[in-house]
């Protein structure tokens, strides 16, 4: 016995195939353009300390040293007011 849902169900998966690599396309673009743009001054602007020359080469428009940075995309902890 043959089954006739093998195009449909191939057809199926190409197309889920190809919208997840849009989706994934369409990540990367956003993220790409996230990217502070530019020179750096070098300087970061939340504590006036030198940016790390290892991320002004990975992000050549960073204007935040890594830590201060690390610590603006922690979130804030929650208060214990018991």
């Amino acid at each position: 016995m043959s089954d006739s849902s093998g195009p449909l169900i191939d057809g199926l998966a190409d197309s889920g195939q190809e919208q997840s690599q849009q989706l994934i396309q369409a990540a990367i673009d956003a993220a790409l353009h996230s990217l502070p743009e530019g020179e750096s001054t070098g300087v970061c602007t939340i504590c006036g300390e030198d940016i790390e020359a290892g991320r002004l080469e990975l992000i050549p428009g960073a204007s935040d040293c890594a830590s201060c940075a690390q610590k603006a995309s922690r979130p804030l902890p929650l208060s214990n007011s018991n």
